[in-house]
């Protein structure tokens, strides 16, 4: 290169770089949906760790019904400070008490004489329940005994084990049953049970039967489905020996973001005398905003958080993914001495479920069941009829809106060996007027059935009103 050039390039210095491209603005980030309305306005998250003070209303159930004779039932439950729940119930000739703390639970309840008393304890590991329940005097004054244990082996598995005895002693023998079984889940899209028992039973001929019984069942979360199946296997030795299984299926697939097809069946069978009861139906759902299966959506991936960090915490805690059992484990956290570490997994699980709240607006069900023993057969019909709030018409709905009005109606046509038919009809309206908070009207009208007839049983008709609070549901 000449001289020149070199010169003339030194003279330039080196040429500019190309200025950068303007860095894009940062993605913001996902806003929380606002909280829904309902008839009664906004419910904000409830402050799950507040104590009573000292006592604060956490259930309430006031209901009345009549098919012929009035019958009231009342059943309340209140928070005291952070040390437990204290429940009363009335109902009929029922009356019962309840209290459960962080690891405590107590049972009692009497009934026409009778008496039926329960206890619990909770640790990490274990969890130790036993019940027991006094016949009336009429019936012989006798106790039988249920103890539970449940042992947890890890996050997945938990194996438990159970027993019966009964001080009455039939054909001299106290223990009467005992079984064993384990629970695995996987995550939020699989569990499995499978339990084995014993049992011993007096008929009324006064033989004793040996009941030897197996039993599996399995949910699971395939693809968009939920796959619901069980089966049994029992084998009766006695006067009469026999062996019998059982199997049913289900299966729910959403067609769409709002619509719900479900169907399934079961059927019971004698080795031998082959098919003894059948039930098929199948159901089809509108919903007025999107629809998510309970073990699908960030609901149930939140509760699998919180089961796995209550645990690691000392506590033991099922996964589970339906709103009541959902609300008792929350209730049950919120008592723990590190409730305060586990405060905002419950608030996720809670927002995580009022973000995929069930809306149905529409829906049909048919089923129909049939039994060998008996020679009757029934077919149902059900239809369901739904308001949102705000109001809108079901293909209107958007996705702010949560159930206000549900109207269920159910007709029933059942037929007997005998070609006698009888019908019976349901209804009833459910009015929300926001998540905690139900009334709910039931009418029913069902006329006899043959046996009904021989009994002198005419029309019976029912009226049914109660009011249903739940706090945190």
């Amino acid at each position: 290169m000449s001289p020149a050039w070199l010169l003339a390039l030194a003279l330039a210095g080196e040429p500019p770089l190309p200025e950068p491209p303007p860095a894009a603005p940062p993605a913001a980030e996902p806003q929380p949906a606002p909280p829904p309305a309902y008839p009664l306005g906004l419910l904000p998250v409830p402050d799950f760790l507040a104590p009573g003070s000292p006592f604060t209303l956490s259930d309430l159930r006031f209901g009345v019904s009549d098919s012929g004779d009035a019958e009231q039932a009342f059943a309340a439950r209140v928070k005291y400070r952070s040390l437990g729940y204290v429940g009363v119930e009335f109902d009929g000739e029922r009356q019962g008490f309840s209290l459960e703390t962080h690891r405590l639970r107590l049972a009692a309840s009497t009934e026409d004489g009778s008496w039926t008393l329960g206890a619990g304890w909770r640790t990490s590991r274990f969890i130790l329940s036993a019940d027991a329940r006094k016949r009336r005097d009429v019936d012989g004054s006798e106790w039988t005994f249920g103890p539970t244990v449940e042992v947890r082996l890890s996050s997945d598995l938990e194996l438990f084990g159970w027993a019966e005895g009964d001080t009455a002693k039939p054909e001299g023998r106290f223990l009467t049953a005992a079984g064993l079984g384990a629970v695995w889940q996987r995550g939020a899209w699989l569990e499995t049970v499978g339990e084995y028992f014993r049992s011993y039973e007096v008929s009324g001929a006064g033989s004793e039967n040996r009941l030897d019984a197996g039993r599996l069942s399995l949910v699971a979360q395939v693809g968009r489905a939920e796959v619901f199946a069980e089966g049994s296997i029992e084998d009766t030795e006695g006067r009469f020996p026999r062996q019998e299984s059982d199997v049913a299926a289900r299966l729910r697939v959403p067609l769409g973001p709002r619509l719900l097809i479900e169907g399934g069946g079961r059927g019971r069978f004698d080795w031998e005398a082959g098919s003894l009861r059948h039930e098929y139906g199948g159901a089809l759902t509108w919903f007025g905003r999107r629809f998510t299966l309970p073990r699908a959506g960030l609901a149930a991936r939140r509760a699998v958080d919180l089961a796995r960090r209550a645990n690691e915490r000392g506590e033991n805690e099922r996964r589970v993914f339906d709103d009541d059992r959902l609300r008792a484990q929350r209730e049950r956290l919120a008592l723990s001495p590190r409730a305060a570490e586990l405060r905002e997994d419950m608030e996720a699980v809670y927002r995580a479920q009022v973000e995929e709240r069930s809306v149905p607006l529409l829906g049909a069900e048919v089923l129909y069941r049939d039994d060998v023993f008996n020679g009757e057969s029934a077919l149902a019909a059900r239809v369901l009829l739904g308001v949102p709030w705000p109001p809108a018409w079901p293909w209107r709905a958007g996705e702010s809106s949560v159930s206000f009005l549900r109207l269920d109606l159910e007709h029933e046509r059942t037929t007997s060996a005998t070609s006698h038919r009888s019908a019976a009809d349901r209804a009833a309206l459910t009015v929300s007027l926001n998540r905690e908070m139900d009334l709910v009207l039931r009418v029913a009208r069902r006329e006899p059935t043959a046996l009904d007839v021989v009994r002198g049983i005419g029309v019976v008709r029912t009226f049914e009103f109660s009011y249903v609070y739940a706090r945190g549901r």
